[in-house]
């Protein structure tokens, strides 16, 4: 009997897993739990692994089976016998799968849940955290931290508008949020209160400090002077020029104009140290008439002059200027020798094409060989060096240094700038000048250029030879 007992355990597994067989995932092994799973798992609506819970169940009914077949009578027959299985086994099944698909069901409905949740919260963190980063740098721009300490001098418009004067202040760098300051401006009942002129102000002092300044009384009432830099002057004699004009002390307009740092476009293109560069920003005072109050702050007035040469200074200049493969310190460079060796503006293209030729045949002039670079150096280089330096004296004497200079010589105008940017075309390598009558002399060969000085020593009474302003 114990013997028929174990034959019909065997048959009943070997039906169970015939009906699982057909379902079963061809890389799993066929025992006879996981057959079940894997039943329940190839249903339609069967998504998520099968559970250590779904496999018991499955067990259960194997058990179930195991029982039913111990019932059994020896004599049955043996094809109802089986007939009988078939119907429980798949009768089981059936209910097992149903029972895990709503748990499935019930698992995945809870999971779609917690998704929704995950996402809403991550997108409310994230806009909390754009949110505070915007606070944040609203208050930081409010209240001026991180801001510049250097002041700059802000002129207000008769009649302008509040709106007028924040892209004003836009403008100067001084605030970065026009409609911030249009807000603190209603918000502190000073539309109407604004005085026109100039006033005094920096980026850090804030926009309710920035906003009293400029409802205060303005500095009109200070005594004001006229300063006219003309063409040419170098750096030295511009600072002794506003130390005679009580505007403000000659050695710290120097070292505030060389040491430069105001955010003005141009500063960027000037190289920031060089040993051989005597003055840094020689050659950046532009040529003019500029209005100053009597004991200014010299960065105030280095600032004036800077804004004048980054109006004077256009897009297409620094456009041109790239198109001939030029820094701005060489542009500058050039058209200050240009300016102090052309004695009117109309000559000073052609100068503008030796000077260019000889830079373009460099292996055949090394030396630009210009009578202003010997004097420079011999006026304002050598007596004002603490230390004497013979290496930076030679690379600006253009008769021993090859090439263009480390630095300008003096401040050019703007006609010898676009002599620069829009030279003539010649072939000429050679010029000389009668000082006397301005008339100046080209010549292609250094024969040519020797008969032109013979020249002009005839023209001139007395035999004395001027500029040969030799290129």
């Amino acid at each position: 009997m114990a013997e028929n007992t174990e034959k019909e355990r065997d048959a009943v597994d070997d039906i169970l897993n015939e009906i699982l067989r057909n379902n079963k995932p061809e890389e799993q092994a066929p025992t006879l739990s996981e057959s079940l799973a894997d039943e329940a798992e190839a249903a339609p609506y069967a998504e998520e692994e099968i559970t250590a819970e779904d496999v018991d169940d499955a067990d259960d009914a194997a058990s179930d089976a195991d029982e039913d077949a111990n019932d059994v009578d020896d004599d049955d027959d043996e094809e109802d016998y089986d007939e009988m299985r078939r119907r429980r086994a798949k009768k089981r099944a059936a209910r097992f799968t149903g029972e895990t698909a709503k748990k499935r069901k019930k698992r995945h409905k809870k999971g779609r849940g917690l998704s929704f949740s995950l996402l809403a919260l991550t997108l409310i963190f994230g806009v909390s955290i754009v949110l505070s980063a915007a606070i944040l740098a609203t208050a930081m721009e409010l209240f001026g931290i991180n801001k510049s300490m250097v002041e700059k001098p802000v002129t207000i418009p008769a009649g302008a508008t509040t709106t007028d004067i924040a892209e004003i202040l836009k403008e100067e760098g001084i605030i970065r949020v026009p409609k911030l300051f249009v807000i603190m401006s209603r918000l502190n009942e000073a539309d109407a209160s604004y005085i026109a002129g100039e006033h005094i102000v920096y980026p850090a002092m804030g926009y309710e400090a920035i906003i009293e300044e400029l409802c205060d009384d303005a500095i009109n009432k200070r005594q004001t002077v006229n300063v006219t830099f003309p063409e040419g002057m170098n750096l030295y004699d511009a600072a002794q020029l506003l130390e005679e004009n009580e505007v403000c002390d000659a050695d710290d307009f120097i070292f505030y104009f060389n040491a430069g740092g105001y955010g003005y476009a141009f500063e960027s293109m000037v190289p920031q140290t060089s040993e051989l560069k005597f003055y840094r920003m020689e050659g950046y005072l532009f040529p003019d008439t500029y209005q100053f109050y009597v004991d200014e702050e010299p960065e105030i007035v280095v600032q004036k002059i800077y804004e004048n040469f980054e109006r004077k200074l256009t897009d297409a200049d620094i456009a041109r200027m790239e198109e001939l493969g030029m820094t701005l310190d060489e542009l500058v460079t050039l058209a200050s020798i240009v300016q102090a060796e052309a004695p009117v503006s109309s000559s000073m293209k052609m100068v503008a094409s030796v000077f260019h030729n000889r830079l373009n045949n460099s292996s055949l002039f090394p030396l630009l060989q210009s009578d202003p670079t010997r004097v420079y150096v011999e006026d304002v280089i050598a007596p004002n060096l603490d230390i004497a330096n013979q290496l930076m004296c030679d690379s600006y004497n253009t008769y021993v240094g090859q090439g263009l200079p480390p630095g300008a010589i003096n401040n050019p105008g703007k006609d010898a700038i676009d002599a620069v940017l829009y030279p003539a075309e010649s072939d000429y390598y050679f010029f000389c000048a009668n000082v006397q009558t301005g008339e100046i002399f080209y010549a292609k060969t250094n024969a040519e250029h020797e008969e032109n000085l013979a020249l002009i020593k005839q023209q001139q009474e007395g035999g004395g030879l001027g500029d040969d302003g030799e290129g």
